[in-house]
């Protein structure tokens, strides 16, 4: 398991017994591709003033922790449910037409 460098725990609002929790109950898992994590990183609501905020209310808004090409590449700055719903439904449409 590689561990979050303290800087990034205090940026978050963290403490390494919370990052570890996180991590133990994805089963040491990127939440997104399942596959063991190598380069973890912590996910984070994008939210408006987050730089302001104090680390503490920061943890609050902590997602999980994806590995670094599934937050960069698949969840991206700024997804949200509606948009993660609004590509599985363009992502079936599809699959239904490639059927007809």
């Amino acid at each position: 398991m590689q561990h979050p460098r303290p800087e990034t725990l205090k940026k978050y609002g963290l403490s390494l017994a919370d990052w570890e929790e996180i991590y133990h109950l994805q089963g040491g898992l990127c939440p997104i591709c399942k596959r063991t994590l190598a380069k973890p990183v912590v996910d984070h609501l994008h939210i408006r003033n987050w730089k302001r905020m104090k680390p503490e209310k920061r943890k609050l808004y902590i997602r999980g922790i994806p590995c670094n090409y599934c937050n960069r590449r698949r969840l991206a700055k700024g997804m949200t449910l509606e948009i993660a719903r609004n590509i599985v439904d363009y992502l079936e449409r599809f699959e239904l037409m490639k059927l007809k």
